[in-house]
């Protein structure tokens, strides 16, 4: 499988880094929560590897065990019910689609031929990710992404292991903790990062956040005025009709 064949961004070090974290943070884009807090503690899951995709589980294990950078993020708050946010990581090509129909966020998000999805977050951040494992209340992604600089042509991988809890309530909310390892393919802007670390962590952070609050009134939307999503999306002819039909039914 070829992973190097798709465009890349002008830019620097640092935008490969949020590029990776944005492409694995697809998950964390419907958060209904006003803000979320990362953990003080670092708490690493338990990955059970002999379970993973069997053409991932080597690279996963090389990420975590010789990751650039690692985040946890704990008990972040959605305020949706939990089986919409199901829905929502089952079916990013649709998530994308409607957050773009709902003129919140303007990103892309294709099928691959190669099984995988394409992340373009039209501003020069290009990548390419896949869920490789799903059970109850746990979906795990790797992904990847690069871009040729002025200087520097760099690539990074990277891995999400999300693990979620639905809260009953009105309205019904769902709870995430997440770990998220990231991993650059050039041992100089390797040390430069690790060693900037306290100032480029906090930058990752408010880039991923950002990210999320972009989104919030998409769950707003959909909870407030479900018809109104749904007649949106309809008419703007982009969504899969079976998926929409699905999706219907699920939120009326």
């Amino acid at each position: 499988m070829a992973h190097n064949s798709f465009p890349s961004p002008t830019s620097g070090p640092r935008s490969l880094v949020l590029g990776l974290l944005l492409i694995l943070s697809i998950v964390f884009i419907f958060t209904g929560a006003s803000h979320a807090e990362e953990s003080s503690k670092e708490i690493k899951f338990k990955i059970p590897y002999e379970l993973l995709a069997g053409d991932r589980r080597e690279e996963v294990r090389k990420i975590v065990a010789k990751h650039t950078i690692f985040r946890f993020f704990k008990d972040l708050e959605y305020k949706v019910d939990k089986a919409i946010l199901k829905f929502m990581l089952d079916r990013p090509v649709f998530l994308s689609v409607t957050l773009k129909a709902m003129k919140i966020r303007n990103y892309l998000v294709k099928h691959s031929a190669d099984g995988m999805y394409v992340f373009d977050d039209r501003k020069g951040i290009i990548g390419k990710f896949e869920p490789i494992y799903s059970v109850p209340r746990k979906k795990y992604y790797y992904g990847f992404g690069g871009y040729h600089g002025v200087i520097f042509k760099l690539l990074g991988k990277g891995t999400l292991l999300f693990e979620y809890r639905g809260v009953g309530g009105n309205p019904r909310r769902t709870y995430v903790n997440a770990n998220v390892y990231t991993k650059i393919d050039n041992i100089v802007v390797e040390i430069f990062l690790k060693i900037l670390k306290p100032i480029i962590m906090p930058l990752m952070d408010k880039k991923i956040y950002k990210f999320i609050n972009e989104t919030q009134e998409l769950a707003r939307e959909i909870t407030r005025h479900p018809e109104k999503v749904y007649q949106v999306v309809k008419e703007s002819g982009h969504a899969d009709e079976k998926e929409l039909e699905e999706f219907r039914k699920l939120v009326l």
